[in-house]
């Protein structure tokens, strides 16, 4: 049993980038821990099938109001899962990358801490989300996105834009997290 609290699934096409998928208020339950997506079918997959090759990354339910202090977020990349998901994280803004650049490595480890694609801190050099000691909320950094490939050889362009409930603006230590906004387009060429 699972269930998402306020769900909602939009897309939208910008120039130079084709469609653009946005999720919003995506809330795993907890006593799942996990919510499982597939960018191939661009929907929730249920736990049920959660060792299946069917998702491409799950999102761990996070506690609430200044409680968490990692983001879980794995692919299923053969080695979190029995997919064969490959990613990489990229240092730029998501409208800067109009295809898969060259130099990336897609990689299919994604569970020791030196290769994870996204690291369960929120504090340091590399991370996907950024801490903010003065607020004491987390944001996901807007110069990382993930780039990867899925089952069915999409690549995708991913990056999550909220953790917090509604994705307020300004959030506080008081406002609801672990509900995951976040967008990304695909493509079979790697052509965003």
């Amino acid at each position: 049993m699972f269930a998402l609290i306020g769900c909602d699934n939009s897309t939208t096409t910008t120039p130079g980038t084709g469609i653009v998928h946005s999720r919003v208020n995506m809330h795993p339950d907890s006593t799942v821990g996990w919510l499982y997506y597939s960018f191939d079918g661009d929907s929730i997959v249920p736990p049920s099938k959660n060792n299946t090759d069917e998702w491409d990354i799950k999102m761990a339910f996070l506690l609430c109001c200044g409680q968490t202090r990692q983001i879980d977020v794995l692919l299923n990349s053969g080695s979190a899962g029995v997919g064969v998901t490959k990613g990489a994280r990229y240092d730029a803004r998501f409208e800067n990358i109009p295809k898969l650049p060259n130099s990336i490595v897609l990689l299919d480890e994604d569970t020791t801490v030196g290769s994870r694609i996204f690291p369960v801190s929120v504090i340091g050099a590399d991370v996907m989300f950024v801490y903010d000691i003065s607020t004491h909320t987390i944001a996901p950094s807007p110069d990382r996105v993930v780039v990867l490939k899925t089952r069915k050889g999409n690549f995708v362009k991913f990056q999550f834009t909220s953790i917090y409930e509604n994705a307020l603006a300004t959030p506080d230590i008081s406002t609801p997290m672990g509900y995951y906004h976040f967008r990304y387009t695909k493509s079979v060429s790697g052509t965003w």
